[in-house]
């Protein structure tokens, strides 16, 4: 597989490692072979996807990604102007970065009610990526992003996607938009009598065990569900880098030198390689 971009990795050392130990010189090598992190993110339209990519890359709002398609070559500008409904399917074999960054990224829309199809497509997209024989070229690690400001948060045929299995490739489960649960959570304390100041003071951890009985719950009946999971809010804020998920997706990986290409990849998150150096 064509390389899809040059850019250089981030001079960060995020481990206490010496240059004469095995793990640095394996590490070393690794990130040599293997200069970009690459990331199948999953979810239905408004799910916030765009938004995460562009922070995680720290990417200013309204950038344009560089997509490649398979074969590692660049799309035409003119691709970037046309319509979501111009574009046909969601070709999932595009790879998405942006200017400056080392992620890759892999975009699959969400599973909606008769999306058959679209998930034997990501099955078998996994199935592929996942037994890739280098590094570079593998899938390494899946976020699936599932809006909470809906009735129903997590449907049935997005259900069925935590039955497939994913092989060794751990999935962090996304749950955007956590803002409308603690709204609902404001109105539900209200109505049980509490002052609007106390209820808002109270909707965070209110909305949490909420949505951990309701939610959180479903997921860990599946056959696979995901390795770790975070809630996210406050996305439309400038200065939210969403570290949060940088961390939990540290955590979901159990391969140490995978972990330290993700978190040299990561390197606008100062707070997450800190503390990885400290441990």
């Amino acid at each position: 597989m064509a390389d899809i971009a040059d850019h250089s990795a981030p001079n960060v050392n995020p481990d206490p490692l010496d240059e004469t130990t095995p793990s640095y010189s394996d590490f070393i090598e690794a990130k040599r072979d293997c200069p970009q992190f690459r990331i199948l993110i999953i979810g239905r339209a408004n799910a916030g996807k765009t938004t995460i990519l562009q922070k995680v890359c720290n990417a200013k709002p309204g950038t344009k990604p560089i997509i490649y398609d398979h074969d590692g070559n660049k799309l035409r500008s003119s691709w970037f102007k046309k319509p979501t409904t111009m574009r046909g399917e969601h070709d999932i074999q595009h790879q998405i970065t942006y200017p400056g960054s080392n992620f890759v990224f892999h975009d699959s829309r969400g599973f909606e009610a008769g999306s058959e199809n679209e998930l034997q497509t990501v099955k078998e997209f996994i199935d592929v990526y996942a037994t890739y024989g280098r590094l570079r070229d593998r899938l390494h690690v899946i976020w699936y992003c599932i809006p909470l400001d809906g009735d129903r948060p997590v449907s049935a045929a997005e259900m069925s996607f935590f039955d497939i299995g994913t092989g060794d490739v751990p999935v962090v489960a996304i749950f955007t938009k956590f803002d409308a649960q603690i709204v609902k959570a404001v109105d539900e304390l209200k109505s049980q009598g509490q002052d609007l100041e106390s209820a808002w003071k109270e909707a965070p951890q209110f909305a949490l065990e909420k949505f951990q009985q309701q939610y959180l719950n479903q997921l860990k009946k599946a056959k696979y569900p995901p390795k770790e999971w975070v809630c996210l809010q406050d996305m439309n804020k400038p200065l939210n880098q969403c570290p949060e998920l940088t961390d939990k997706t540290v955590t979901a990986i159990d391969d140490t030198t995978l972990q330290l290409i993700f978190i040299t990849t990561e390197a606008n998150n100062l707070k997450l390689c800190t503390k990885r150096a400290i441990q």
